[in-house]
């Protein structure tokens, strides 16, 4: 092998100075026809493998959320008659129209409001969560939307929940900021832990009665609500008693107290939410083909929340066409400062392009 000095011109000289000569090896030769040294090459690889490793550690450090675009086109309830304000016992506020082309937006089955009633909450029984911002005029109404928020909801295990586990039905907030998700096709009642940032941990499961586990796979767990003295009540929707009523719990920690609920006019639970006073508020929705979807809210008074009673109430308000009805499933209630009462459905579109998710707000006329 030839040792040859480079020069300026890049040619071979002499150079006294340098006491170590540049070499023109076979590889360096080779490296040269290649277009890339190896070194670079080896380098790109490097960092490649770290990009990887970065990214691998970011969907390890789990799901997170993100903001999506969603529409509020504003309606009256009685499109006929506008005007119309007064429907039973509650006085419509407003009415929106939701939509997004995001494919996670819809099946809306729960909802809840934060406790000071400027953010929305509800759940989906294809296992996502959303939030978004309130906003109210002085008189209390509803009059626009912030930014909409979506998340997978989380196992107790950390991960998403997979195909089996997602059927959320019923979402309630608890005094100490936690939120209870029920779940109907495989029984679970799981608290999820206050946060700043809501469902971003795992939750814990709590206890359900055992009997739970025989309701039809369609038919379990469909309300939930917090009582003033903090008792869960939880109904389901198609669990029957010999009598044909359908089943319900009041929950005190471990402790189970069975009720029952009495099925009329084909009507059947889809959500529970408690007053101020203690009272309770029952949505139940009724559906036939040639008529679609009915609607009514019955109010039960706390005095029947008790071991064993059948719960009934009065009802306060029925909606049916045609009137601006759907497949309402949630259920919220806030009381703001100046002591209204406020009432929120949501309806589940079940991810159908026939039907629609609604947001209606109400004002209970006697609270």
């Amino acid at each position: 092998m030839e040792k040859l000095f480079i020069g300026e011109d890049g040619g071979p000289r002499k150079n006294p100075i340098l006491k170590r000569p540049l070499i023109r090896s076979r590889h360096a030769k080779e490296e040269k026809r290649a277009g890339l040294p190896l070194a670079t090459m080896g380098r790109c690889l490097l960092f490649l493998l770290l990009l990887l490793a970065g990214s691998i550690s970011v969907l390890m450090a789990g799901p997170r959320t993100q903001s999506i675009t969603v529409t509020a086109a504003t309606m009256n309830l009685n499109r006929d008659a506008p005007e119309q304000q007064t429907f039973g016992k509650l006085q419509f506020l407003n009415g929106f129209e939701l939509a997004s082309k995001d494919s996670r937006f819809g099946g809306l089955s729960g909802l809840t409001l934060s406790q000071d009633g400027q953010m929305l909450y509800a759940i989906s029984d294809r296992g996502y969560w959303f939030s978004a911002g309130l906003k109210h005029d002085a008189e209390g109404r509803l009059t626009d939307m912030g930014k909409w928020t979506v998340g997978p909801l989380l196992a107790i295990n950390g991960k998403v929940l997979n195909s089996r586990e997602r059927d959320a039905e019923a979402l309630t907030q608890d005094q100490d900021g936690s939120f209870i998700v029920a779940f109907e096709r495989l029984p679970r009642l799981w608290r999820y832990p206050a946060s700043s940032s809501p469902f971003s941990q795992p939750p814990v499961s709590l206890p359900l009665p055992p009997e739970i586990h025989q309701a039809p796979a369609n038919g379990g767990l469909e309300g939930a609500t917090i009582l003033n003295d903090r008792r869960l009540l939880l109904i389901t929707e198609r669990f029957k008693n010999k009598d044909g009523s359908v089943k319900s719990w009041l929950v005190d920690k471990s402790l189970f107290t069975s009720l029952s609920y009495p099925i009329t006019e084909d009507f059947l639970p889809t959500d529970l939410a408690t007053l101020p006073n203690g009272d309770i508020l029952l949505l139940e929705r009724q559906y036939k083909i040639l008529r679609g979807a009915i609607v009514r809210i019955r109010r039960i008074p706390r005095e029947s929340i008790r071991a064993k009673a059948q719960l009934t109430g009065k009802e306060i308000i029925r909606l049916a066409p045609p009137l601006e009805v759907d497949n309402f499933e949630g259920m919220a209630l806030h009381q703001d400062a100046q002591g209204r009462v406020l009432l929120y459905l949501v309806s589940d579109d079940n991810y159908s392009p026939l039907q629609r998710t609604l947001l209606f707000q109400f004002r209970l006329i006697d609270n």
